[in-house]
């Protein structure tokens, strides 16, 4: 899958089989690690940033969690969403239907049309 269909279908796993609570929590922190990612000038730097900034801390102090707390429930986390991941690809059925709607819609040459079932 490319970086497109892998962001939706992130997205799409987040929103629909994550508690609002999980959700909150998991995006705190993905949110402080991108804001981190896009200051750090290589991936030692990041880790120093991480380091230096301690994001997890705050986070963990924010939801009145302690960080050994955070770090299981964010590891539960991302299993959960690996997981789902794993089954929604394996079991979810990509139709080509791009001869169907070009002849309805504006089309692309570079542009392909997909119906899916299983999402």
């Amino acid at each position: 899958m490319d970086n497109y269909l892998d962001k939706k279908l992130l997205d799409k796993v987040i929103s629909r089989f994550l508690s609002k609570e999980e959700r909150l929590l998991y995006g705190k922190v993905i949110n402080m690690e991108n804001v981190i990612s896009e200051r750090a000038l290589t991936p030692e730097h990041f880790v120093d940033l991480l380091r230096a900034e301690a994001p997890h801390k705050q986070v963990a102090a924010e939801f009145d969690l302690s960080l050994t707390e955070l770090l299981e429930i964010l590891k539960e986390i991302e299993e959960k969403i690996e997981n789902r991941i794993e089954k929604v690809s394996t079991e979810t059925r990509w139709l080509d239907c791009t001869n169907v709607v070009s002849g309805t819609f504006e089309t692309n040459e570079n542009r392909k049309y997909f119906y899916t079932e299983g999402l």
